[in-house]
């Protein structure tokens, strides 16, 4: 290697490295944002309904709670794979 390429190299790193710091310790030293007010959900004091009927929220979005599902009750017959084969 020739003796100019010895010196510039070194001093092509050194300087990359100098600016990465420098850019990071910029970074870090801004100011943090102010803090947020938290979210605050009206809290329900109903109790969720048995069955799928439907129902309203105080807001009158209507609500729909599901019931229980009834594993008996499969269409097998629709089905494209079947256990007996």
């Amino acid at each position: 290697m020739s003796r100019t390429l010895k010196l510039v190299l070194p001093l092509v790193v050194l300087v990359a490295v100098g600016v990465y710091l420098a850019g990071s310790f910029a970074g870090a030293s801004e100011n943090d944002p102010p803090p947020r007010e938290p979210v605050v959900l009206p809290s329900q004091s109903t109790t969720p309904s048995t069955g799928s009927s439907p129902s309203t929220d105080p807001s009158g979005v209507p609500v729909v709670t599901p019931g229980p599902v009834d594993d008996d009750d499969d269409d097998d017959d629709r089905d494209d794979r079947h256990d007996d084969d």
